[in-house]
């Protein structure tokens, strides 16, 4: 089939169907970590002066390697930790997500 701009409709239809198929391929299939998810809320409501949560990235699957973060044998957040740090602000709601815990 060859494409010419004698059709104007179809070549705008073929772009758009092309644009939308990659816009959709380029999305994540996987779901956003619940756990990373309420890390970064409760990052973004703290001042960090000497970034020590500049390891904490919001398209991590996994947290276990961020700073200040314990986790257990499954990988689960089980504390977080934060002694002479400096961080100053609210502690996020979002902490309540963290549903295996135990120490902050």
């Amino acid at each position: 089939m060859k494409i010419t701009m004698k059709n104007p409709s179809f070549l705008f239809s073929f772009v758009s169907f092309l644009l939308l198929c990659f816009s959709t391929c380029s999305l994540s299939s996987e779901p956003r970590n619940p756990e990373v998810e309420a890390l970064i809320n409760v990052k973004n409501d703290l001042h960090d002066p000497h970034g020590v949560l500049n390891n904490w990235d919001e398209f991590s699957v996994d947290p276990c390697s961020w700073t200040m973060i314990s986790c257990s044998p499954d990988n689960l957040v089980i504390g977080l930790g934060a002694p002479s740090q400096s961080l100053s602000g609210t502690l996020s709601g979002s902490i309540g997500n963290l549903t295996n815990l135990r120490q902050v």
